[in-house]
């Protein structure tokens, strides 16, 4: 017996004494169909996609004038609405 999301525990095959203080056995199966695994193409495309994307920020920064950077850096502030003087 397989049960969805949001099933109740099916009691029709034993009666329930509603004065008894708890129920002593509950029939609970949870079937998983989904293991989370990212196939290998995925992962690799990923991490290339981290690695050339890592590569391209240490390489721009690593070259670029310093007064290109703060004002770099001083356009985003701007542009995420913090204020800076």
């Amino acid at each position: 017996m397989t049960r969805e999301p949001g099933d109740l525990p099916d009691f029709s095959q034993r009666p329930i004494d509603p004065r008894s203080a708890a129920v002593t056995e509950v029939d609970m199966t949870i079937t998983m169909t989904h293991s989370g695994v990212m196939p290998a193409t995925t992962r690799i495309a990923g991490g290339l996609l981290a690695l050339a994307l890592g590569a391209f920020f240490i390489w721009g920064a690593g070259f670029a004038h310093a007064a290109a950077l703060h004002d770099t850096a001083h356009d985003v502030r701007h542009a995420f609405g913090f204020p800076c003087h």
